[in-house]
């Protein structure tokens, strides 16, 4: 016959082994998310607009020089696909200097620039693109900005509103700087 504490210790060894077993069961497996650099503020936002296009046409239209310079830059150095610096140019502002981070051929582009209101820090910009029922949705996330930086977040959303904006234009075959 067992005694009180053979039956105590059995008990608990075999709760164990069953918790144990649950766990591993229950649990999914652990994914490790690649990390990237963001800006040290909390003010971050997303701006998203959906196109009739294909994703490759809308990616293109976002990324390549040949497509910005007719309704977003003036000028741009260099390319996303390669690693290092791209350099985008307005008449009014001049050259700003962009680093590439991440880049995913029509799905994600990283990028990290000088927040644009005053140049102080730098802040992070993520295209995401992606196809859902019959659109491609295209978003742009920035994120990085210090709390008593709020009206200039304000500001470059509405600036990236814009772009979309613009962006679907030009898709159109609509030059808006033209007809303004």
């Amino acid at each position: 016959m067992a005694t009180k504490k053979t039956v105590k210790k059995t008990a608990k060894k075999a709760a164990k082994k069953a918790v144990k077993k649950t766990a591993k069961k229950e649990l999914p497996p652990r994914v490790e998310k690649q990390k990237l650099p963001v800006g040290k503020g909390p003010i971050t936002y997303t701006t998203s607009n959906t196109f009739k296009a294909s994703v490759s046409k809308v990616w293109d239209a976002a990324t390549k020089r040949e497509h910005l310079i007719k309704y977003f830059l003036d000028d741009m150095r260099g390319s996303f696909d390669k690693p290092g610096t791209v350099e985008w140019y307005w008449k009014e502002w001049g050259w700003m200097p962009v680093e590439v981070v991440k880049y995913v051929k029509n799905k994600e582009l990283v990028i990290q620039a000088q927040e644009m209101m005053g140049g102080k820090y730098k802040t992070t910009i993520r295209y995401e693109i992606l196809r859902k029922d019959n659109k491609t949705i295209f978003r742009v996330h920035e994120s990085g900005y210090r709390s008593k930086d709020l009206k200039s977040a304000f500001m470059m959303c509405e600036g990236w509103t814009e772009f979309h904006c613009y962006l679907k234009a030009h898709l159109m075959g609509v030059d808006l700087r033209k007809a303004g």
